[in-house]
């Protein structure tokens, strides 16, 4: 769950150092060569291929995908289209004639976008039954979005700065408007950025309609750095990348990320998460209409919820699987889930999403 900047899927998920950057770059595209040309590997398995439609910094889990393949012959093609946003207009602009089979990465603050246009057909998941109902949308929309993934946005602190300085790191949302952290944080924007709307949500969950904009006029006062992108802020601002803000808008995941990318450089990660500021973020697949293969996509749907690629999710995505699968050791050491992150139902963020983003300009813009 990942992401994205607008990407959200897995814009970062993923790096604590601008080396890292590079080393995912690398990793997505040696995985998306992988994919694309994955029958190459098979004798006689190119007429036999399920195409993913994601976004751009999606990473094809490769052992389950090969299991995949070991299980029904056939191949999955991943075709990219940038960020999660915009590779859910693609697909609405291209509904009923898509340029593939499962779209995967639509997060709960798009679905609606996704189930109110006619993108999806329903496909049947016996498994999804034990995915709890946290991750699950409801309302009939349970048999076209299936839960996928998991992954948390979250202020992440570096403490060691915050050691340096002899300063307790802020451990709540209202801390980061106290004075003594002015100048401190560092987040993406919710214009730009799907991290930045899930931000924005959650300030909205905690401060309410009549106070979420006052929390926002408290953090502008106290000079909080607004950048178009996670990227932007988490490999120019934050200290540990060599930045001078040590509080950064980013991912519950952000801390296994650190030492897996680092090519043993690292043996603990750098970063800490503030759980109290945890925004729930769920991807989802759903089968869509007019695929060209729809029984291989709904068993494509079926199989990603299977224990091999749940199981895959944490270190080639930096997500959590909806299933009860163990986690990885980084995950269980640096990443373990968060208990109780703020959940918006999708419902109100659809409608509201408008509202918010633009009370959010006249505050800070």
């Amino acid at each position: 769950m990942l992401p994205t900047d607008t990407s959200f899927g897995i814009g970062f998920r993923r790096a604590g150092g601008t080396i890292l950057a590079l080393i995912v770059v690398l990793s997505l595209t040696a995985a998306a060569c992988t994919s694309d040309n994955a029958g190459e590997k098979h004798e006689g398995s190119a007429s036999k291929q399920v195409v993913l439609v994601t976004y751009e910094s999606f990473a094809l889990p490769e052992e389950a995908a090969a299991e995949f393949h070991r299980r029904t012959g056939a191949t999955i093609k991943v075709i990219k289209s940038g960020d999660a946003s915009a590779m859910l207009t693609k697909g609405l602009l291209s509904a009923g004639s898509p340029e593939g089979d499962v779209i995967f990465g639509v997060d709960n603050f798009l679905a609606t976008r996704a189930l109110s246009g006619d993108l999806l057909d329903s496909v049947k998941v016996p498994a999804a039954a034990r995915i709890s109902s946290d991750f699950k949308l409801g309302a009939g929309a349970d048999d076209r979005l299936i839960p996928i993934d998991h992954g948390e946005v979250c202020m992440n602190i570096d403490p060691s700065w915050f050691t340096q300085k002899g300063i307790a790191p802020p451990s709540t949302l209202e801390d980061l408007a106290a004075p003594e952290y002015k100048g401190l944080t560092v987040i993406s924007s919710p214009v730009t950025s799907t991290p930045g709307i899930a931000f924005l949500v959650g300030t909205v969950e905690v401060f309410g309609d009549d106070g979420w904009q006052d929390y926002w006029k408290a953090l502008r006062a106290n000079d909080v750095m607004v950048r178009p992108s996670w990227s932007d802020a988490y490999y120019t601002d934050y200290t540990v990348s060599g930045g001078d803000r040590p509080v950064v808008l980013s991912y519950a995941s952000s801390p296994p990320a650190e030492v897996v990318f680092s090519e043993g450089k690292r043996t603990e990660p750098v970063s800490q998460v503030m759980t109290s500021s945890c925004v729930a973020q769920i991807e989802y697949a759903g089968l869509l209409k007019g695929a060209k293969n729809p029984e291989l996509g709904a068993e494509l749907i079926r199989f990603m919820i299977d224990s091999d690629w749940q199981r895959d999710l944490p270190l080639s995505n930096f997500v959590y699987p909806v299933t009860d699968v163990e986690l990885p050791e980084e995950f269980v050491k640096w990443a373990p889930p968060v208990k109780s992150p703020l959940r918006v139902p999708a419902e109100t963020v659809d409608s509201m999403r408008d509202e918010w983003i633009e009370g959010w300009r006249q505050v800070m813009e």
